[in-house]
């Protein structure tokens, strides 16, 4: 998987930042998709497979735990939203009303995705600090702090990330 996703996602920037492409808004969609993909297999698939071995540091070091787990969370909902906004603005530029036509720009792709990543970036703001290692020494986990102000936090973010 790991391998798998690093290829497609180096051959998506290969095709799609080639000069006719670059300046097309659903070319950078996903091009800003499959470098947040690779960020994101290089946080959380590539951890898990490493704590098989027991050579994951995230699941002793706090700050490690925190950055990780909110890297993988921001990084998989941004790519996911970043297909959806490629998929929203096909169905803008080829709208016969040249409002919704007027609506697809490189310019309001890069804000869209700039806004976007900083919202995310704070709705994961909390992993910071309701998640914690856990356990005795050899059984260590990364694991999110079950006190009320985290619990409710962290079901009101998931709200809205799903909607």
């Amino acid at each position: 998987m790991i391998i798998l996703g690093l290829v497609g996602s180096l051959f998506i920037i290969l095709v799609f930042h080639q000069p006719k492409l670059r300046s097309n808004p659903c070319s950078f969609y996903l091009i800003t998709s499959a470098y947040i993909n690779i960020v994101w297999i290089m946080t959380s698939p590539l951890s898990r497979m490493l704590a098989t071995f027991q050579l994951d540091l995230s699941e002793s070091i706090s700050i490690l735990c925190k950055i990780r787990r909110s890297v993988a969370y921001t990084c998989s909902s941004l790519s996911m939203i970043s297909i959806a906004f490629a998929t929203v603005d096909r169905f803008l530029i080829s709208s016969p009303k040249i409002e919704y036509r007027r609506l697809s720009s490189l310019r309001n792709a890069h804000r869209l995705i700039t806004i976007t990543a900083f919202i995310y970036c704070l709705i994961f703001a909390d992993m910071f600090y309701c998640l914690d290692i856990v356990g005795l020494f050899p059984s260590l986990t990364c694991t999110i702090n079950t006190t009320r102000g985290c619990g409710l936090y962290n079901e009101i973010a998931r709200l809205i990330v799903l909607v």
